[in-house]
């Protein structure tokens, strides 16, 4: 039966969808944005979306935490590990490009292994993120499914 309360209630179900929604167009503008911003001529947007991108992000995991958990549970024998391993590449990656962004923001360093690493790291996420996208594509479908 469905209840307010209830957390398989039809209102509950809504409300965690259009939260899914928002944390994933935010992640996607976030992205997308960072990506515009990486040449200038304002390197401040580039580095505060940056660093809000860190929350949107670990509210994406806990989002998915029981996909996570499951698909680390099974491991290989998931029909999902090919994601995972994506998944978890891409996460790699957008934490390094975060983290070698906060030297060259501080100016720190405008030289050597820092700008290299983060423009590297940065443009494999944007690839990744369109794979990550690609293979996520019916969930996506579903989530944005009018009902």
């Amino acid at each position: 039966m469905h209840s307010p309360g209830n957390p398989g209630s039809t209102g509950s179900v809504l409300r965690r969808r259009r939260s899914k929604i928002a944390v994933d167009t935010a992640l996607l503008v976030g992205f997308l944005t960072e990506f515009i911003t990486r040449e200038g001529p304002d390197y401040g947007v580039h580095s505060w979306v940056g660093i809000l991108l860190v929350p949107v992000i670990a509210l994406h995991l806990l989002g998915n935490a029981a996909w996570i958990r499951r698909v680390t549970a099974r491991g290989r024998t998931d029909r999902e590990f090919a994601l995972a391993v994506l998944n978890a590449v891409l996460g790699l990656l957008t934490a390094v490009c975060i983290v070698t962004g906060f030297p060259i923001w501080l100016e720190w360093s405008d030289a050597g292994a820092w700008p290299i690493t983060h423009t590297i790291t940065g443009f494999l996420c944007i690839i990744l993120m369109f794979m990550h996208l690609w293979r996520n594509r019916s969930r996506i479908g579903q989530l944005a499914a009018v009902r």
